[in-house]
This record gives C-alpha cells, sequence and structure tokens, in this order.
C-alpha cells in the first residue's frame, strides 16, 4: 500500500531498506536525449503498484553505484503509452542497453504530470533532478559496501 501512494519512506521503514527492481535496460524512444536527460529505461511488472510519478534512487551496476532520478509512468505529455521507468543518472555517459541494473527508491519527489510544453517539461526536470540530488545527498547509502571483508 505504501508503495501504491508513493510514501517510499514509508516503505523502507516496513521492508528494513529501500524498495528496489532489478531489469534490463531496453530501447526506448531516445527522447531523453534529445532533452539533455539520457535515461536508462526498463520495463516493471504491470502488477508491481509502485505509483507513477517521480523519484531519487541509487542504482547497483555491477560494482558501481550511482546516482539518479527515476520517472515511472506513462509520459503524460508526449504519448500516454504502457508504464515505463526511465532513469537519468547522475554524471554518467556510457551505453547501458542489455545491462541488468538494480534501482533503490529512495524518495518520492512527485507525481507525473503532463506538461503544456517540452520547455516546461526541462524546466520541471531541471528541479526534479536538484530535488533528487539533496534528497540522496541525505540518505544513507542503499546498498552495502564492496569489498573484502577482514
Amino acid at each position: 500500500m505504501a508503495l501504491a501512494e508513493g510514501q517510499i519512506a514509508d516503505a523502507t521503514a516496513m521492508l528494513g531498506g529501500p524498495w528496489f527492481v532489478t531489469g534490463e535496460v531496453i530501447h526506448g524512444e531516445k527522447r531523453g536525449r534529445e532533452l539533455g536527460y539520457p535515461t536508462a529505461n526498463i520495463r516493471l511488472d504491470g502488477n508491481c503498484g509502485l505509483r507513477h510519478g517521480i523519484y531519487a534512487v541509487r542504482v547497483g551496476r555491477g560494482d558501481q553505484r550511482l546516482d539518479g532520478v527515476a520517472s515511472f509512468g506513462r509520459r503524460p505529455t508526449f504519448d500516454n503509452g504502457a508504464p515505463l521507468l526511465e532513469i537519468f543518472l547522475f554524471d554518467f555517459k556510457g551505453d547501458l542497453y542489455g545491462e541488468s541494473l538494480d534501482i533503490a527508491f529512495i524518495d518520492f519527489i512527485r507525481e507525473e504530470l503532463k506538461f503544456s510544453s517540452v520547455e516546461a517539461l526541462v524546466r520541471q526536470m531541471d528541479d526534479d533532478s536538484a530535488r533528487a540530488r539533496a534528497a540522496l545527498s541525505a540518505a544513507p547509502d542503499a546498498f552495502p559496501k564492496l569489498g573484502k571483508v577482514d
């Protein structure tokens, strides 16, 4: 129920750690890169129950840990299509197609909205990114530290 309401802190407390998903990065419409926000796209099970909206996320890519902002929903400004998880990774450049990523949901930023213009959407994405960075800087690491145990 907490996930359906976007209550990420409550879900984290109930689970004893962040709710996360693992999925393979698939090709999308490549619209994000045109907007300055290239995303890693992952299809989630339609029954996952996660509220459509914008989230601060931590991503595990093998041994690498990355912070980002994610949108889960139908992209109402463009096509209102099938739900898709789209993750923009801060300070990352590279090709992730076909890779498996672990995505930990750290904070709910806002609900999914339809914008009147692409410019308004990009301004909101800039704000969402700043809010996600702030939430992530205040959150503990979502993944255990890697390396040898002495």
